[in-house]
């Protein structure tokens, strides 16, 4: 699949570049020897951060936004002088087969994709960014023309334009799941029993001016006033849309717009995520190395999911090696996709931050998504377990799910309960029993078909014990009202404790 930039395309972003040398470059500067309330304080004034620890940042300023800095007594280190230069650099070591996405070469693969794999990939456009590029949307499913009662994942990249990796690990993932229907397992399973949703490049204007214009810019391209361009879709979702860890001020890279999803970008995922009513997401961003959750508006939010948004962040950590944790830990920020996800959708929202870098060198990308499309894929797969057991998910689903996802379902949330508050415990509990009743069903239609496969494997599962006794009921309830029940059945059910 060519992904690569030609010489005549190289040159003309060069050329493009040196048009904008007028402007001033922007740095990347790291302040070390910083107070815990220092490095909030930057973060939450909206200043571009791009990492941050409990005594340093790293962040994107002019020479002139870095006198204004909040700091004392600290000398910033410049670690990347012009980072217009940088991206050139980067560019420059763009081969056939090691090279990063561009929109037109994006859209390119998507429509090869879906029309080589008809039958479980369905490309559509969920709407169109400011300068009127479609956002590209491919749901895989085993009937994707169909809104099946099953569970759903949201799969998103490239909400800010100069973190090219972050649409990378979707297109990677979209790609190993399609391959790999009818061939692996485990994929084959998430295309039969979940609706994935992937939306690679959620600011595909931003991304071509970024790789075409030689600017180090992240917001997209709307035309804000006569002097500035650009609103940041990170920060103009709706849930607790405000100016901690954001800016009114149109000029800043983190400007939040006029309003909460001002933007036809974030409009877009607004109406495609509730339409679709996702149990989990990944918004993949650039970079620091984290797996990040709700809530990040504000430091020490209340929130009843944070056991399960905690475990499986850990469980997607133990993928990538990244380090999990609450997005607000170092500084809050609001207007961001995932507290929106989260706060109103109740989708199990997640920003994973890949890479040291914004954009690494195009020979790291593999390694980066083979690092990470594994964790895409347990996300996928928990959309139907823990998805189901939180409190605040979508009850409705427990009817609907396989065998092997209502097993999975069972013992997650029952691992997980002893962690919840009394209230929530309570209302997980039901749940669990839901889905047991359906399991149950399922399990007594196999049985009487022959199969005892799935039987055998809730003998097996200590959490799923209280089945067993719904499985005879279901078996002893056929036989009373006439159907055929072999008797060996009723009796193996009966004798099992």
């Amino acid at each position: 699949m060519k992904r690569f930039l030609t010489c005549v395309g190289l040159v003309s972003f060069l050329t493009a570049g040196a048009l904008f040398a007028a402007e001033s470059p922007k740095e990347l500067v790291r302040v070390d020897g910083l107070s815990l309330a220092q490095v909030r304080a930057i973060g939450m004034k909206g200043y571009d951060v791009a990492k941050a620890g409990r005594d340093y940042v790293e962040v994107v300023v002019t020479p002139q936004e870095l006198k204004s800095l909040p700091i004392t007594k600290t000398t910033p280190k410049v670690l990347i002088p012009d980072m217009d230069a940088y991206i050139a650099g980067v560019l420059s070591k763009q081969v056939r087969g090691a090279a990063y996405f561009t929109y037109d070469t994006m859209t390119a693969a998507l429509k090869d994709m879906a029309q080589k794999y008809p039958n479980i990939a369905r490309l559509s456009s969920i709407g169109k960014s400011i300068e009127g590029r479609e956002i590209w949307a491919v749901k895989v499913s085993n009937n994707p023309d169909k809104d099946q009662k099953i569970p759903a994942a949201l799969i998103m990249g490239a909400h800010h334009s100069r973190e090219w990796i972050s649409d990378e690990v979707p297109m990677e993932a979209l790609k190993q799941m399609l391959a790999g229907y009818g061939k692996d397992e485990t994929l084959t399973r998430l295309v039969n029993t979940r609706e994935t949703w992937f939306v690679p490049m959620v600011n595909p204007d931003g991304i071509t001016y970024s790789q075409t214009k030689s600017k180090y810019w992240r917001k997209n391209r709307r035309k804000v006033d006569a002097n500035n361009y650009g609103v940041d879709p990170n920060r103009n979702y709706g849930w607790h849309w405000g100016n901690v860890g954001a800016s009114s001020d149109p000029s800043q890279d983190t400007y939040h717009g006029t309003g909460p999803f001002s933007e036809p970008e974030t409009s877009a995922i607004k109406a495609l995520a509730e339409r679709e009513h996702f149990q989990a997401s990944i918004s993949f961003h650039s970079y620091s190395e984290l797996v990040l959750y709700p809530f990040g508006y504000g430091n020490d939010i209340p929130c009843s999911d944070t056991a399960t948004l905690s475990k499986l962040a850990g469980e997607m950590a133990s993928f990538n090696h990244y380090t999990p944790e609450n997005s607000a830990t170092l500084y809050p920020a609001m207007g961001d996709s995932d507290d929106w996800l989260y706060g109103s959708c109740k989708t199990l929202a997640f920003t994973i931050e890949l890479a040291t870098e914004f954009i690494p060198s195009p020979d790291k990308i593999a390694g980066i998504t083979a690092l990470n499309v594994p964790a895409v894929f347990h996300l996928i797969d928990k959309a139907g377990t823990y998805g189901l057991t939180t409190p605040t998910g979508d009850a409705s689903l427990a009817s609907h799910v396989d065998a092997k996802t209502a097993l999975a379902a069972i013992s997650d949330g029952t691992a997980l309960s002893a962690s919840l508050s009394e209230d929530s415990r309570i209302e997980t509990g039901d749940r669990i029993q839901a889905i047991g009743r359906h399991l149950a069903e399922l399990t007594a239609a196999e049985m009487a078909q022959g199969n005892s496969e799935t039987w055998e494997q809730i003998k097996n599962t200590p959490a799923a014990s209280f089945v067993k006794s719904l499985v005879r009921d279901c078996l002893t309830f056929s036989a009373v009202h006439g159907d055929k029940v072999d008797p060996a059945l009723l009796n193996e059910v009966s004798s099992t404790r």
